[in-house]
């Protein structure tokens, strides 16, 4: 049996919640074949504002790993001057991953489980199953 190299996609947007969105993700990486690409998407445009969220996004992925990065690396993908959900779904078509991650931190309810906007929106267009972290109570 052949096994096809499964691609998780998790959207950060650097926030806490975001967080357990990636740690959620790393724990999948134990599946086979299994790659992890780290998505951000700004508002900001040009070539420094995505030199500043590159620097940001690699900040972010060293300080949750420490030391300890998985193998393969996550990859890092930076998007700009574009809506969130819209830029994501955009992504999601064009690679067609395994999954989808994100954290859900806003107000929206589905099915009495409360999302953001972008992550409702995700969960309605998105054409791969998605997995939606809740906040984590302290």
């Amino acid at each position: 049996m052949e096994f096809h190299t499964k691609l998780i996609l998790v959207a950060s947007d650097f926030s806490e919640n975001a967080l357990h969105a990636l740690k959620a993700s790393v724990d999948l990486l134990s599946i086979p074949k299994t790659r992890l690409v780290v998505l951000h998407v700004t508002d900001e445009s040009g070539d420094d504002a995505l030199h500043l969220n590159n620097l940001k996004l690699d900040t972010y992925i060293k300080n949750f790993f420490q030391h300890n990065e998985p193998v393969p690396v996550p990859e890092r993908v930076i998007l700009s001057n574009t809506i969130p959900y819209k830029a994501i779904i955009d992504y999601v078509n064009r690679i067609e991953p395994y999954l989808v991650v994100v954290g859900s931190k806003g107000k929206t309810s589905v099915k009495n489980v409360h999302v953001g906007s972008n992550t409702h929106q995700i969960l309605e267009k998105a054409e791969c199953p998605v997995l939606v972290v809740p906040i984590q109570e302290v």
